[in-house]
């Protein structure tokens, strides 16, 4: 072992040499001790003559070296952060603190998944193209250089909407269909309608529709159905919240109200005196369609036509079938659009008619019931008079010419309703070669055959005759014959009514409207 004093001594450099310095404050003791040239016998640390000098020479106290390099202090959590939403964009904000920048994270689910991340140096960030109407959870982490605090406090927001929700209403309903309608102050927008059996909309139908309304078809008989609607933009981007559903149960079947009405040409009697009586009479029955007979294409007061004239005072839900001038003749129908829209229409002449002084008609229309989205044929005439003997073989050509174009329209398979004014005044029997015809073909006189699909299961007024002759008193005769007439392909008639205004004393009361009484049935299309 060499000696102690015979160790090397390694040259330290003049800046490496250290000088002791105690680690902590000098107690009292401590300081007695160093004046009296006694060490205090505590352990010394020492650092480099260069560091001492420095401070000596500064005047500053001379202080521990740290144990290891100094380390920037570890990134604080987020704290204060808020988030303020519109329709599509939102602001968030938090407290600054020691950051050197900020990662935000915000998505749709807590868990975030599908999560966007953004880096930023302010405490501020601007979110932009959200969704409307949808809820957002967001977090903010700090960082300072390398590294990344643990994230902030989840802040959840929703954001707004464009448009207030639509205002729905179910407005039709029928075995098989709902026909719902809305108001919206969006305009020129898209509509998302669902329909469902339930107010959970899990499961059902959608439909986008540009118009505020919709119609969803071929659905359960007597079901209850659920129905909301949103605004949506591009993408089906909702831009309004959904309406509160309206719910509604299907009806097994919605009655149709048809009539006949031969309303007497213009030119006889005083048409200023009667116009009024004649709306009235037809706006009054709550009707779906009716078959004029004598609304002609002559001038009235106010110059229109006097079938125009009819229709612009029964109001803006009524139009015709065919509204040109010499097309049909006087023979007129008229619906109303709230109730029926109408698909298809068209007229053939009878055949010979002009032989007796006028050219008649056999118009057509194939209406769909909205409440039903049933379709049916609507077939209106107006034979030629006369009790002649040869006016007979005429008319009931007519029936049989009128029969084939029912057939031709129908193809055999939509239902038929034919109304008009056939001016034969034999009693129904085999003998009236137009009831024959009809009948024949067969389609039922609702008012005569009983017990049998067609009849007429209520009857209002159904002694009187069809034609009045402006008596106050009209005579009452259950055998009458009837020249106006509704002949129906089988279907449920549930009620016929020779239509007059009448008092306790069985006369007429008011302005007669016409020398013909209206024939009124409500049936229910099969």
């Amino acid at each position: 072992m060499t000696p102690p004093g015979d160790r090397r001594r390694r040259r330290v450099p003049a800046d490496r040499r250290a000088v002791p310095v105690e680690s902590r404050t000098p107690s009292a003791g401590s300081r007695r001790a160093k004046r009296s040239g006694r060490s205090s016998g505590r352990r010394l640390r020492w650092i480099s003559a260069v560091t001492v000098a420095v401070v000596l020479a500064t005047g500053g106290a001379i202080l521990a070296r740290p144990a290891g390099p100094v380390r920037d202090p570890a990134p604080v959590v987020p704290r204060q952060v808020l988030v303020t939403s519109e329709d599509t964009t939102a602001t968030a904000t938090w407290a600054r603190g020691a950051a050197t920048g900020f990662r935000v994270q915000y998505s749709k689910s807590p868990d975030f998944t599908d999560a966007e991340t953004q880096q930023v140096a302010r405490n501020r960030l601007a979110l932009r193209s959200l969704v409307p109407g949808t809820t957002y959870f967001l977090r903010v982490a700090s960082l300072r250089g390398d590294k990344v605090s643990r994230p902030s406090r989840l802040v959840r927001f929703t954001t707004g909407f464009s448009y207030p929700a639509p205002r729905l209403v179910v407005g039709s309903t029928s075995s098989s269909t709902l026909s719902p309608r809305w108001a919206s102050d969006a305009k020129k927008a898209k509509y998302e309608v669902q329909l469902a059996r339930d107010e959970s909309f899990t499961k059902g139908r959608t439909k986008i529709v540009s118009k505020q309304s919709a119609k969803f078809t071929d659905l359960r008989y007597k079901a209850t159905y659920s129905v909301r609607v949103r605004v949506i933009g591009k993408g089906r981007v909702p831009l309004s919240p959904w309406s509160a559903p309206d719910t509604r149960k299907t009806s097994r079947k919605a009655p149709l109200r048809v009539a006949t009405f031969n309303v007497l040409k213009s030119a006889n009697l005083n048409w200023g005196a009667r116009r009024i009586a004649v709306a009235e009479t037809i706006r009054s029955q709550g009707l779906d369609v009716a078959g004029l007979q004598e609304a002609t294409p002559a001038t009235v007061a106010g110059g229109v036509r006097q079938y125009m004239d009819i229709v612009r005072l029964l109001g803006p839900d009524w139009a015709l079938t065919e509204d040109s001038t010499g097309a049909t003749g006087e023979a007129r129908t008229v619906y109303n659009r709230t109730r029926l829209d109408l698909v298809s229409q068209g007229y053939e002449e009878v055949a010979g008619s002009t032989r007796f002084g006028v050219m008649r008609y056999i118009t057509w229309a194939i209406f769909e019931q909205k409440s039903t989205s049933k379709q049916f044929v609507f077939i209106n005439t107006h034979f030629v008079t006369s009790k002649v003997r040869n006016r007979f073989p005429a008319r009931t050509a007519a029936a049989g010419q009128l029969v084939r174009v029912a057939k031709t329209v129908s193809q055999g398979r939509l239902p038929v309703i034919i109304a008009g004014d056939f001016n034969s005044a034999g009693y129904r029997n085999s003998s009236n070669g137009v009831y024959r015809t009809i009948t024949g073909a067969g389609y039922v006189d609702p008012l005569i055959v009983a017990d049998r699909l067609g009849s007429a299961e209520k009857r209002i007024n159904a002694d009187l005759k069809s034609v009045n002759k402006y008596a106050r008193q009209p005579r009452r005769d259950a055998s009458a014959p009837m020249i106006d007439n509704v002949f129906v392909s089988p279907m449920r008639v549930a009620e016929w009514e020779t239509v007059a205004k009448l008092d306790g004393n069985g006369r007429v009361i008011g302005t007669i409207p016409s020398d013909h009484n209206m024939i009124r049935l409500t049936v229910y299309l099969p």
